[in-house]
């Protein structure tokens, strides 16, 4: 374990610059964004009562350049190629989204020219499964669209989950905190280090986006999660394409690593594909904002924002160590209709639970009015 000591070393050297140059600019963004009335004013669907300003995810782009850049070895230059120009674009359109919204077409566009600059490195499109479903090593022409379709659907799926304060910078932190978990153990440093610099970028955005003082409080906004989303993505592909069999301490078995990925980015996904369902069997189309997400269930039944984050958080990591458990002594077909299952579970829970918030209100709304009621009454 000797060994491993400067790297961690370096890891919380990462962390600290990462937290003090996020926590030095935000504050400096805020000023600006108000200063020119770049805000986000609340709207029939938003959690929010007050204007505030969306560019988080500024603060997070020239941290990320400026850290990844200093880790200056061959091997991250090499890659820094690929990386640096598809985050530059993403954040991009991202910015011009929290500017000026941009149409649904011109940001897939976007993600989709992000997601191409990664195959100039021709090693990307090398996907293996390590057995699940029997399947090894996937061809380029299965890899290639299956990458695309993953990639600009997590970006997306990402950037929906962002809808209260806390919950897209909590997920982030347990989901680079897992893969950098598995980058440390199985030796690659390179991943594991911009793992640990994420994390600590997103603490540091943490503490402004819970802040109850207007002027130090902001939002990821789009230029946030398009941002994060897509590392997330890459890095998940990136974890992916390890040998579970070389990783230190790592006793999963290995034809269950790509469910253990997918199960570490399972909240996003699942909220995803099931207001998609949602809308779709109440007539409406897939891609019409709504207030069915399970943040907005739980915040209608009347948890805080920072409640629903800790729990739905919480949630995650149980199920990455249960997933973990489990994989280490039943193979894939047990484990995926373990994950089925909890998926069926969860969405029946949160269709019980969304067919409370109607009643809830009612009770709420009357309980408010006996409470005016009574204060006029007295006072």
């Amino acid at each position: 374990m000797v060994e491993y000591v400067p790297l961690l070393a370096i890891a919380l050297l990462c962390f600290g610059i990462a937290f003090s140059i996020t926590y030095f600019l935000i504050p400096k963004i805020v000023w600006v964004a108000r200063e020119k009335e770049l805000v986000v004013k609340p709207d029939h669907r938003s959690s929010h009562r007050i204007i505030t300003p969306s560019f988080g995810g500024v603060a997070f782009f020239i941290c990320f350049i400026l850290c990844y850049s200093v880790l200056s070895s061959e091997y991250a230059f090499m890659h820094s190629s690929f990386v640096i120009p598809a985050v530059t674009l993403l954040f991009i359109v991202g910015l011009k989204d929290d500017l000026v919204v941009s149409s649904a077409r011109a940001k897939l566009i976007g993600q989709l020219m992000a997601v191409a600059f990664l195959f100039l490195n021709p090693d990307f499109s090398k996907i293996s499964l390590h057995g699940f479903l029997g399947v090894d090593m996937l061809s380029a022409w299965v890899s290639v669209p299956l990458v695309f379709i993953f990639m600009v659907g997590f970006i997306n799926a990402y950037n929906l989950i962002d809808g209260i304060d806390g919950l897209a910078a909590f997920l982030g932190i347990i989901i680079f905190g897992a893969m950098g978990t598995v980058f440390y153990l199985g030796g690659e440093d390179f991943y594991f280090l911009v793992c640990t610099l994420l994390i600590g970028s997103l603490l540091a955005f943490i503490r402004f986006n819970f802040s109850k003082k207007i002027t130090h409080k902001i939002f990821m906004g789009d230029t946030g999660s398009l941002f994060i989303g897509f590392l997330i993505a890459f890095l998940s592909l990136k974890v992916l394409a390890m040998d579970p069999e070389k990783i230190i301490g790592f006793e999963l078995l290995p034809e269950n690593f790509p469910l253990l990925v997918m199960v570490i980015l399972s909240i996003p996904i699942f909220d995803t594909f099931r207001i998609m369902l949602v809308r779709k069997m109440t007539g409406k189309g897939i891609f019409v904002p709504d207030r069915n997400h399970v943040h907005h269930i739980l915040i209608d039944l009347g948890l805080t924002h920072f409640k629903t984050s800790v729990l739905l958080s919480a949630l995650l990591l149980v199920l990455i160590f249960s997933t973990y458990l489990l994989g280490t002594y039943f193979g894939w077909p047990v484990l995926l209709l373990f994950i089925c299952l909890l998926a069926v579970m969860a969405y029946t829970v949160f269709h019980f639970l969304k067919s409370k918030v109607k009643p809830f209100r009612i009770k709420r709304k009357k309980l408010k009015a006996r409470l005016a009621f009574f204060q006029g009454f007295f006072y």
